[in-house]
């Protein structure tokens, strides 16, 4: 699901591009800015992901 967002933002980033002809100044910030939210919500599925029933 996080790959999908980054795929719509990039998205309309491209959009954005396409109409100005140039990227925002914060398009580095918000790049880096979701890059360590998804980091972060990988670690945090990896650390409560159960085990799994052992039989």
């Amino acid at each position: 699901m996080m790959l999908m967002i980054a795929a719509l933002i990039t998205a309309g980033y491209g959009v954005y591009y396409l109409w100005t002809g140039e990227l925002p100044a914060h398009t580095l910030k918000v790049a880096a800015s979701y890059g360590i939210l998804t980091l972060l919500v990988f670690v945090v599925t990896v650390i409560t992901k159960p085990a799994g029933e052992k039989h």
